[in-house]
């Protein structure tokens, strides 16, 4: 039975422009694409942006943990690498956690605009800013 928190996800769906700025000066520019996977239980997520000359394509997929009532996803990028992350979803701010970076966002009805951050150790230190209007 599909769990009704899956609906958080429902106003992601679709094609958006990604924007931003990293605090080492670089730009970002690209799509974010949200659609669910036949059934509606799991999203897929696929960026492709670009940082200063660098291109990054990845592959993202979130489910439910009804155990841990979060959510969870698996990055697969184009240099090879696998994230793993938990997301939380309250009303319209948006949480992002991985062991070295993190995301504090919001989400307004065509866009969403946050922050992301990665730890180098021992701090937190910002990183870049990001943000995503619906195409």
């Amino acid at each position: 039975m599909r769990n009704k928190s899956l609906s958080l996800l429902n106003p992601y769906i679709g094609k958006w422009k990604t924007e931003g700025l990293t605090r080492s000066g670089e730009a970002i520019t690209g799509t974010d694409t949200y659609e669910w996977i036949e059934g509606d239980f799991f999203l897929m997520h696929k960026v492709d942006i670009t940082f200063g000359q660098k291109r990054v394509q990845s592959l993202e997929i979130t489910h439910y943990d009804d155990m841990e009532d979060v959510f969870r996803s698996q990055s697969f990028d184009n240099r090879g690498c696998i994230s793993i992350s938990t997301l939380k979803i309250y009303n319209d701010i948006i949480l992002i956690f991985t062991d070295t970076e993190r995301f504090k966002g919001n989400f307004k009805a065509n866009t969403i605009e946050g922050m992301w951050e990665q730890f180098d150790g021992k701090d937190w230190m910002p990183w870049m800013d990001v943000k995503l209007t619906r195409m």
